[in-house]
């Protein structure tokens, strides 16, 4: 009888610790958890500031090409009239 008490104690013992066990890796998921939603978060938010920057860029790289065009323009039409009048 003895046997089976100490049997049934080591085995209550074994299904707590079991529990005890689980809670613990629960616990340290659900942070681990939080944990890495709040770096995606923060992740989010830089990807976001990263591709307004970017479309920033973009927009300014176009006003260069634009004013660089106009540019060359005036500098090709002041090219040929400056050639016209020296052979004139």
């Amino acid at each position: 009888m003895e046997a089976q008490m100490v049997l049934s104690v080591g085995t209550a013992l074994s299904i707590l610790g079991m529990f005890y066990t689980w809670h613990k890796d629960s616990k340290h998921s659900a942070a681990e958890m939080a944990r890495l939603k709040a770096r995606v978060e923060t992740l989010e938010s830089r990807a976001a500031q990263t591709d307004s920057v970017l479309q920033e860029l973009l927009s300014s790289v176009q006003e260069i090409k634009v004013s660089l065009a106009k540019i060359d323009t005036k500098l090709t039409a002041f090219e040929q009239e400056f050639n016209r009048s020296k052979h004139n």
